[in-house]
């Protein structure tokens, strides 16, 4: 039999599917298709918007169903990987199947993209219009927290928040930022203490809880309560004069901040909560 090249890629085969080698064709003809654009999806438990409603698929099932109703599935997938962040996620497909009916089925991997738009849906909505009865307060010193540090702590709490989802631990209700840092406002006292305490061990700080009286409920007292996690800014070869010397700051962690003594060079660690309650000045750098 003669054979005809392939006008794609030039090899000689036994018969062209369409005007192209099996090959050739296969690989302009994906099995898996998907150019949905964005798609909503609530920022707190994950369910996404379509067709009118919100879904609450669980897992991978979620991402499937924005792929099989905003793009093109052709054949059994066997296997999926799912990287989650959030406001996007990739995903790894393995396929078997065929595009046209003259080739026979094989398996195929295919690697895409599906972007999502955050924002709440209805039951989150109504979960959130609660009454916050707790606040995390996030503080820096010396320095201030600027915009890039402000953006990895709103990070760093979305990305609790996607893990917590199937928690009944509580909502956030509102966000602000302030001059002085961040104030996230929660409806669960629990939730609250959880973001504290991740902040916490992220950065070097300092955590307190204190608890307000707001009322009597049902017989019980109703309180109020406030999470501060101060976080200290200081960085190497940063001056400051403590207990009427001058240091120079060398290291710093979760437990202490070393710190070397300008005249005598003796080098000491401090534990992170003397400088929140002993009079340290900051020089600068």
């Amino acid at each position: 039999m003669a054979r005809v090249p392939c006008p794609s890629c030039g090899r000689l085969v036994d018969r062209l599917i369409e005007g192209l080698c099996e090959d050739c064709y296969v690989e302009r003809h994906p099995l898996v298709e998907y150019s949905g654009g964005e798609t909503l999806r609530c920022k707190y438990c994950g369910a996404v918007f379509l067709k009118g409603k919100w879904a609450r698929e669980r897992g991978e099932q979620v991402f499937l169903k924005v792929l099989r109703e905003k793009g093109k599935v052709v054949g059994k997938i066997e296997h999926v990987d799912v990287r989650d962040f959030t406001d996007y996620a990739e995903l790894s497909l393995t396929l078997y199947g065929s595009p046209h009916p003259e080739i026979l089925p094989r398996t195929l991997k295919y690697d895409l993209k599906i972007s999502f738009r955050l924002d709440i849906c209805n039951v989150c909505m109504e979960k959130l219009s609660k009454r916050e009865v707790a606040v995390l307060q996030i503080r820096a010193s010396p320095r201030p927290l600027d915009v890039e540090f402000k953006k990895k702590i709103l990070h760093v709490i979305e990305q609790e928040l996607l893990k917590l989802k199937n928690k009944n631990i509580g909502f956030i209700s509102s966000i602000k930022e302030v001059a002085s840092g961040i104030d996230i406002y929660t409806t669960s006292a629990n939730l609250a203490r959880h973001l504290a305490r991740v902040v916490h061990e992220l950065w070097p700080s300092y955590a307190m809880e204190t608890a307000k009286l707001v009322g009597v409920r049902d017989g019980r007292k109703v309180y109020h309560m406030t999470y501060l996690v101060r976080l200290l800014t200081y960085k190497a070869g940063d001056l400051i004069i403590l207990g009427g010397s001058e240091k120079v700051v060398t290291e710093l962690n979760n437990k202490y901040i070393g710190v070397r003594d300008v005249k005598s060079g003796r080098y000491e660690q401090i534990p992170i909560s003397d400088f929140v309650h002993r009079a340290v000045l900051y020089k600068g750098s």
